[in-house]
């Protein structure tokens, strides 16, 4: 796991001598991303191409130096990630006259794209983000893994393509720009994350998940080249269809074993973690180290109803791991709130990052590599949410064909926000529009100042919506479940869940290596059943059965529970006085981005008991956090 940084000049002369020095630029956005690669840093420049690399070393540890040339000259490549099956490439390249000169997985994706060039990218099972430079055809080629596991950023304005890890490398270049996008702030507060290919800045996008890129004589082109096909439904019973899970799951988990350093997972108590543990023990025959977190109230006593740590300690002990646990409490997460902004470096606000964080560096105190449970949810069907959505499609698609849609919109605000009211006015591939909700887009025009509505009409504002129906269209499923799968799968998944565990595990030089998320293991859920992933009211069901193999039964059959702080208790004790003054006139207030009184009403309500407000509170709280760490004097 690594850092990547770099940019490519594709201006004239003048532009390339502009009135900066380029190798002190590369060398401080590369520097920035010495967390993700406290172990060594290297650089490439030729020409209009600068690159730079900061490496973890995780495979190959004394020769996989980075970038890395091909032995004529010709390619050069900075990589972030982990190719899985670069042992079967390097032998498919060996036979087809290749020379190699490490034992490691950067050569041989290397290798692959002096080869196959585009074509490689289908060749590839990992997780990755790349930029590669051809010094003959003066070509940059860049792409970012299936499931978007690892980050690409990037900026480009016809003149500089610059790209790196993370935003904080990218705003190094001088000419990067900082403006604030209030388009991208705006799907924030409807979702808690900024979806691709947004950044809260204007100029600055990211890379989509399973796509590509490629620069060359001045023109930038971008492309997908992965996309999982739900039409192929084999004729497996039920009993083949778990024989055959089990298999492909051994064979991702097995993959993700490979390293020259210390391994380990996560463990939160649930069947996704507890489930790869349990077969990373199986494989390897051995006992494996597994890490908890918990929480509890300042009085120390433990917080039942949202901590897991019992349960993760249940199952250790019933697959021999050498367990470690760490119990969170309200003054840990203020002592993290500093981190957090310097982590996170645009507006994020899912709550479990920070726990996360926490998470990442006890486990970084034992080993190098962790595997986690993250992508299971959105393949099998975890959320009751699924089955309600699909539930109620079944009259919502009715009442949506008739005068009652057209009415949804002339609703109150308090009503039109209603899910199956919301949903009752939406064309279909409108009516999920993944997870998270914060502030409804029915409630921007009461929330928002005037101002703030009127920059947000004059930018043609899009919706969490919007971008949910992009992906309904593009999945050629033909169930409904599948299709509000694939949504998350494309959207809540890489911008929130992989985005939260990147960033969290990189701040502390951890690896996080993600099973359920190999593409193989993907496209074969694809193929099975919808009724094996939610099966009347059991979600996760061929997954369960799977897990009955190896796990307690009580483990296996509790209810689920999300990795989450106990919020409302806490923002009434602890972090009440901080949530106040983020929220106050020295503060969000200040801004002009919300109408006068109503955050002082929403706080109001919550404090009341008239409403639960925790979550809204929480995600308004780190924007202004990031506000005074990041664009202190930012205002409408």
């Amino acid at each position: 796991m690594c850092g990547l940084s770099g940019y490519v000049v594709a201006g004239s002369t003048q532009t390339r001598d502009h009135a900066y020095n380029h190798a002190d630029v590369l060398r401080r956005m590369n520097r920035r991303l010495a967390h993700r690669g406290p172990d060594a840093e290297g650089y490439f420049e030729s020409g209009p191409a600068h690159l730079g690399h900061r490496r973890l070393s995780v495979i190959d540890i004394a020769a996989s130096i980075q970038p890395m040339l091909t032995s004529d000259q010709r390619h050069a490549l900075v990589f972030n990630g982990e190719l899985y099956n670069f042992k079967k490439l390097r032998s498919e390249l060996v036979a087809a006259g290749r020379i190699f000169c490490t034992a490691g997985d950067t050569e041989v994706l290397l290798q692959a794209i002096a080869h196959w060039g585009e074509a490689s990218l289908q060749k590839f099972d990992g997780m990755f983000a790349f930029a590669a430079w051809d010094t003959v055809t003066q070509t940059l080629f860049c792409a970012r893994d299936h499931l978007g596991v690892k980050p690409f950023y990037y900026f480009w304005d016809g003149k500089i393509f610059a790209f790196a890890s993370e935003l904080k490398a990218l705003l190094e270049h001088p000419l990067v720009k900082r403006e604030i996008d209030l388009d991208a702030l705006g799907l924030f507060l409807e979702c808690q994350y900024i979806p691709t290919p947004l950044t809260i800045y204007k100029g600055i996008r990211k890379l989509a998940a399973g796509h590509a890129l490629e620069l060359k004589n001045g023109e930038l082109r971008e492309w997908q080249y992965w996309t999982p096909s739900y039409l192929e439904k084999p004729a497996w019973t039920e009993q083949e269809s778990l024989t055959k899970l089990d298999t492909e799951l051994r064979r991702s988990v097995e993959s993700m074993l490979v390293a020259d350093v210390p391994l380990g997972a996560f463990l939160s108590g649930g069947i996704d973690s507890s489930l790869i543990a349990a077969l990373m023990t199986d494989i390897t025959g051995k006992s494996i180290e597994t890490f908890n977190l918990g929480f509890q109230s300042n009085d120390k006593v433990n917080d039942a109803t949202q901590s897991e740590h019992a349960q993760a300690a249940r199952v250790a002990a019933h697959i021999g791991a050498n367990h470690h646990a760490l119990m969170v409490s309200p003054d840990d997460v203020l002592a993290a709130f500093d981190s957090w902004v310097d982590v996170f470096d645009e507006p994020f606000g899912d709550q479990a990052a920070l726990p996360t964080m926490l998470l990442a560096k006890l486990t970084r105190q034992h080993v190098t590599v962790a595997l986690t449970g993250e992508g299971a949810d959105e393949l099998f069907s975890g959320y009751s949410n699924y089955r309600k959505r699909v539930s109620e499609e079944r009259f919502t698609s009715v009442l949506g064909a008739t005068p009652l849609a057209g009415l949804v919109a002339h609703l109150p605000p308090a009503i039109a926000k209603d899910r199956v009211i919301k949903a009752i006015g939406q064309p279909l591939e409108k009516r999920y529009a993944t997870i998270p909700n914060v502030f409804d887009q029915s409630t921007h025009r009461a929330l928002f100042s005037d101002a703030m509505v009127a920059a947000l009409l004059a930018t043609h504002q899009t919706h969490i919506a919007d971008y949910a129906a992009a992906q309904f269209r593009q999945c050629d499923a033909k169930d409904y479940l599948e299709k509000i799968m694939y949504v998350d799968l494309r959207l809540w998944l890489p911008d929130d869940l992989l985005t939260k565990v990147d960033r969290a595990t990189m701040a502390y030089s951890l690896e996080a290596r993600v099973p359920y998320l190999d593409h193989k293991f993907v496209e074969f859920v694809a193929q099975l059943s919808p009724t094996l992933k939610q099966n009347g009211k059991t979600t996760k069901y061929l997954l369960k059965k799977l897990a009955e193999k190896y796990l307690p039964h009580e483990i296996v059959h509790r209810g689920k529970q999300g990795f989450v702080m106990p919020l409302s208790p806490w923002l009434e004790g602890g972090l009440k006085k901080h949530v106040e003054n983020s929220l106050g006139p020295n503060g969000l207030g200040k801004r002009g981005l919300f109408r006068a009184g109503a955050l002082e009403k929403l706080l109001a309500d919550h404090h009341a008991g008239r409403s639960n407000h925790a979550g809204r509170l929480w995600a308004l709280t780190v924007l202004e956090l990031w506000f005074q760490r990041h664009e202190p004097n930012f205002s409408l």
